[in-house]
Parts: structure tokens; sequence; C-alpha cells
């Protein structure tokens, strides 16, 4: 198998050479002696790709390569077909990065037919070639044969791959002749010398085998599935039929497997319709539509299409965070809403900047050690739109990622929760027992990711979290746990929050976006952490314990006003007067102490001492 390389000088005059495809593909790794491609590529990036074809004075150095053929000269000096190999050239284009081109290399690289991938010359497009023969496994052999052949073949190839790219396949119109003779043509079945460091080559690729017609119309049996093969020939049946049921099924439907919710969906082209599940009735429906059109298929085959990383990954909200980048106006957006809410609190549209930055960034995966930490938590008598507040901060294309009817003493119910919803609001937070707020809640709001099994699951899986916290409560005594106090930010509302006023999303993800690529903080540093622990004390929830201890104790400032006592002495001295009312154990008042705020404590041989003064 040998590609033809044509290069066209300044006199019009044609180059033609030939290359092995083993030698094309080291050839590819490296630039021309005068660097031709690596300039190609400095000026579409100096121009932001705009123009470059006209403008790029050396293109000529360039040639053009034809894989799907071996061209050769005439006496005349014209080009003439000697023999055709079979290869159909995809584009994939409107590439942003290299990571971008080796992830479109990675998916092309699952397909058996695949011959090689690697990156075009304007470092913006990956190209693949594509193996394809007819149905008796032979290629044509005169030039009008070919050209028909062709034609059917980059369409067939170009619906098999479409669906599972990150991006569409670029389509060109096929010309009425495989010779260099048009540009709309030589862009379908050739492209000009690449450059790629790390081409993907697989010499044993399997060719689809192209029907004389497409759709076929014809009522020949297709070949008859099968688990078990014994021969390549049993093999290349199997692979003609998968493609066959794939191409049937990419003209009909748009697949896309949701990877927050973990399950395939779809819609019939052109419904305008949302996307909905594959369930077992859509499964069904899928063979059942093959079969009457020919496909002689069997329902596992249809479920392990749809359930195969042939189909391509859709993250919904990495496509809305992408779709209003770049879009921001330069206005503080996120404070702005923060003003929404009425409060005394000065520090309250600082506080809720870095939330909304710590949420987004929860979605954008940027928070790999520590989850978003901290939630806000909104409090006032009932009737101050908290809730609906709460839930406009989600945008409508969002809006199943907001929860706020969570069972929060439900663990493995949280869990999930964390890892397929973006908002979780923790409506009437004055509910939820203080057992829970000292140990589950405190524990499950810090965490990076989640461990769980699925439904049916064998073993424990571990799933990205996503979800941030938010928190309205009714009554101002609502924090427990006074080392937890630190996870929420407080604010009591003077007034009901103006809900009526229309908040603009996309510029309000805008703005987070780009501050977050910024490199803007998203976390609370220790001085913002001390504040908003100190701003909390008037919401902490005084227990007996606290009681008793300040009705005898009170920290002290230095040894000359008061003493250094172990836990086990206060404790003594309170249950001396209050007697039985102390419930709280020994054990249980040593850690309380431990996280009193403003007591001063040392270590001795004695164990842990605390500085305090006699009442």
């Amino acid at each position: 198998m040998k590609f033809t390389l044509i290069r066209q000088d300044k006199n019009n005059q044609q180059h033609v050479r030939v290359l092995s495809i083993e030698t094309f593909i080291d050839r590819i790794c490296h630039d021309t002696k005068e660097a031709t491609v690596g300039a190609l590529r400095q000026m579409i990036a100096d121009n932001s790709g705009e123009g470059y074809r006209l403008s790029f004075a050396d293109m000529h150095k360039l040639p053009r390569v034809y894989p799907f053929v071996e061209l050769g000269k005439s006496k005349e000096q014209d080009c003439i077909l000697k023999t055709v190999n079979g290869l159909v050239v995809l584009s994939i284009g409107k590439l942003g990065s290299h990571h971008e081109a080796e992830e479109v290399k990675k998916v092309a690289a699952r397909m058996p037919m695949t011959l090689a991938a690697f990156t075009g010359a304007s470092g913006q497009s990956v190209k693949i070639l594509v193996c394809a023969v007819q149905e008796d496994g032979s290629v044509p052999q005169t030039e009008d044969e070919a050209t028909a052949f062709y034609r059917r073949a980059y369409h067939m190839a170009a619906a098999l791959y479409n669906g599972i790219m990150p991006r569409p396949v670029t389509l060109f119109e096929v010309g009425d002749s495989l010779l260099p003779t048009g540009r709309e043509q030589a862009a379908a079945v050739s492209f000009r010398l690449p450059l790629d460091t790390s081409p993907y080559l697989n010499m044993k690729a399997l060719p689809i085998k192209v029907p004389a017609m497409l759709p076929p119309d014809s009522e020949a049996e297709a070949p008859q599935p099968s688990d078990t093969y014994s021969d390549d020939d049993t093999r290349e049946e199997i692979s003609h039929g998968t493609a066959q049921l794939i191409a049937f099924l990419r003209d009909r439907y748009e697949m896309r497997h949701n990877t927050i919710m973990g399950y395939t969906e779809y819609r019939r082209k052109d419904s305008g319709t949302d996307f909905i599940p594959v369930d077992e009735r859509a499964r069904n429906s899928f063979a059942m539509e093959a079969r009457l059109s020919g496909l002689n298929v069997w329902d596992k085959d249809v479920s392990r299409f749809v359930t195969s990383n042939m189909v391509k990954n859709y993250n919904p909200v990495d496509d809305y965070l992408w779709s209003v980048h770049g879009k921001w106006d330069g206005k503080d957006h996120i404070r702005s809403l923060a003003r929404l809410v009425p409060t005394d609190n000065e520090h309250w549209e600082d506080w809720f900047y870095t939330w909304f930055l710590g949420m987004v960034a929860q979605w954008m995966g940027r928070s790999r050690r520590y989850g978003n930490s901290v939630a806000p938590l909104l409090i006032s008598r009932q009737g101050f739109n908290k809730s609906t507040f709460c839930k406009l901060l989600i945008p409508g294309e969002l809006q199943w990622g907001y929860n706020d009817n969570l069972v929060i003493g439900d663990k493995k119910a949280v869990l999930q929760a964390m890892s397929q919803f973006l908002l979780i609001n923790l409506d009437e937070f004055n509910a939820i027992p203080a057992k829970i707020q000292e140990g589950f809640l405190k524990n499950v709001i810090q965490l990076a990711n989640v461990k769980m099994k699925r439904p049916y699951g064998r073993h424990v899986e571990v799933f990205p979290r996503l979800a941030s916290f938010i928190a309205t409560a009714n009554m101002t005594d609502i924090l427990a746990d006074p080392s937890g106090c630190r996870r929420f930010i407080g604010v009591e509302l003077t007034g009901p929050i103006n809900i009526g006023r229309r908040i603009d999303h996309q510029q309000l993800y805008a703005q987070a976006f780009e501050a977050i690529m910024e490199g803007e903080p998203y976390w609370f540093d220790a001085e913002q952490t001390a504040l908003i622990m100190e701003s909390n004390r008037r919401f902490q929830m005084r227990q007996p314990v606290e009681e008793f201890f300040f009705d005898c104790f009170e920290p002290a400032t230095s040894e000359h006003d008061g003493e250094y006592l172990t836990a086990t002495a206060i404790y003594s001295h309170i249950r001396s007067v209050a007697g039985s009312a102390m419930k709280s154990n020994l054990r249980a008042f040593g850690r309380w102490l431990m996280n009193l705020d403003g007591l001063s404590h040392k270590k001795s041989q004695h164990g842990t001492l605390y500085l305090v003064k006699r009442r």
C-alpha cells in the first residue's frame, strides 16, 4: 500500500512522489527542512486561524497526500490512476489544543477500521484514515468505479465516526474525479503534509464493507450475528454487520453518554425533542427498527453498542460552562447577586463570591484534595424567599442538578446525591439533629470524592464529587458543633430577598469561569476562616455542658488571672455544683474543652491542662 504526494511549485509544475504507509508515518514525525509546518502553525496562532490559507506564502512547499489511490504520471505528464488503496480520509477540525487532538486520536483508535490517525498540518485538525472495501472484499479498478465507491465509503465512514467523536466530522463534497483537479474534491480525498510526533497506526485494521447502494435497498440477508468466530472471514462478517447496525442507528438517532448521570441518552434526529435515557423499551425499539429495515441483529448487539465507549461522552456541566466561556462583560455579577440578600454582615458579599467560585470549581473538578467545604446558611423567619433564592442560583439548563429534599440522615442517598447533583439545599437546617451535624455532615461537606457501591454493584467505586451545599434556617441557635461552625457562613437576613430581579446566569457563570481560569482563590484562607467562625458565634447552640462550665469558670488570659487545671478537675468541680444535672461524661467533656474557642491549654506530665478562672 503506497501513498501519493503531489506538490505543485510556483510554476504550476506537479511533482509526484510515492511512499509506503510505514515510510509516510515515519516521515510525518518530523517537520520539513525549512520547518514549513511549524511556520504555518505559528501564522495560524498569530492570526487566530483567519485567512492563513491565502496569506501563507510557503503553502506550495507542503504537498497534498492522497491515501486512497496510488497515482502516477502519463507521458503527457498528467496524473493517472495506478492502484486503489481504499483508504477514506476523515477530518475532525476546529480543535483548540494539543490535548483535544490527542483525545480525538484516542477515540479513533478504538475503531477497528482505523488504519491511522494524526494531527493535520494546521495543528487544529486530526486526519483519520479508514479502511474500506467492496462487499466482496475487493477494491474498484477503474477511476469511475473508484470515485463512486469513495463517495459511498466516505459517507458511511463519516456516519460511523461522527457519533463517537468529541467534535463532528468535517464533511466535504466529493467531486466527480479522484484526480487532483478541484479544491473541494481535493479536501475530501487528500490533505496537506501533516506533522505529528506520535501518530497512531494499526496495520491490522479491519476494513468496512461498503454496499453497492447507501442505504441498502435490497432484501439480501445480512451476516448472521455470532458471539464466536473461528477464522478471519467470520471476523470480517461480524465487523461488517456491526458497522451496518451502527450506521443504521447513527442515521436515525443522536446518542450521547451522560457522564454525570451514568447512562446513555437519545433522541430521534430532527425531532426537536429533549434527550431521554435509553431504557429497555428504547433498546427493543432500536432492534425492531433495524430488523424491519433488513438488518438481522440481536437485542444484545444494540445493548452492547448503546453501553459502549463508541457512544460519545457528554458532560452537561462542561458543555454549559464552555458555552459561556469568554462572554463575561467585566461587571461583578456575583457580588451584585449577593446584594439581593439583605444582611448587616459586612463580609457577606466577599464570602458569597468565594463560595460561588468554589461551587463552580467543584463542577470543573478543580478541588482534587478537598471539596467545597463551606456552605452559606441563610437565617430568618419564614417568608423571606430563602429557598427560592437558593434555587435561582442554578441556571435553567442545569436545574436538574438542584436538590432541596435530601434526607441528610440517609448516608447512601447523600453520597449518591453529591456525585450527581450540583447544589444541595439543606432546607430547614435547624431540623437536622446535633449528632448528624457533629458527625456525618461535618465529614461529607469536605469530601473531594465519594466512595460507594452502585445499585447491584459488587465493589465500592470512587466517584468525583460535584455538589456544593447551601442551607436555610428559621432559628438562630442552630450550630451544634463549635469546631464545625467554620463549615457554614451564617448570615441573618434583615428583610426578604429580592427575587423579582432577573438573574443573568450567562454573565454570572462567565465571570466565575473566567476568575477560576485566571487563578483567583476559590477557598477560604486562615484569616477568612477565623472571621467566619467569629461571626458564627451568635448562631451556636448552647449545650447544657457549656452553660454549666460558664457558670463555674471562664477562660483566663494569663496565669495571674487564672490557673491551669486538668479536665478531670474542672469536671469534678462542675459536678459538685450541678450534681446529676450534669449529663455529659468525662470523655465527652474533655473533647468539648479541647474545641472551646478562646480556652488556652498546654501539655504536661499529668495530661492536658486548661487555663481557667473560677467565678
